[in-house]
């Protein structure tokens, strides 16, 4: 059974050196998209417990179906999805 999330546009931060996904939200919940250079920063755990991180790269898969794995016919239709690569900030 899929979850909401699942069924969800959603925007998510893949950290290229420790290889796996580190965050994961709602597209709905997001405002700004950080560019290529750009920081962004996000609470681990509750206020005060903040990490950043820097975005290297932004790949957008626009209307994509879950259930074909394929594209949909329209940009509309269909699962969008946001990966932001970064690293950890130095």
């Amino acid at each position: 059974m899929a979850t909401e999330m699942e069924n969800e546009s959603y925007l998510e931060l893949y950290d290229i050196g420790k290889k796996e996904t580190v965050a994961k939200t709602s597209l709905a919940k997001v405002r700004f998209l950080p560019r290529t250079g750009e920081r962004i920063f996000f609470a681990r755990q509750g206020s005060g417990d903040w990490i950043s991180y820097t975005v290297l790269d932004g790949h957008y898969f626009l209307g994509f179906d879950s259930f074909t794995g394929k594209p949909a016919r329209s940009s509309s239709e269909g699962l969008t999805r946001i990966t932001l690569y970064v690293e950890a900030s130095k």
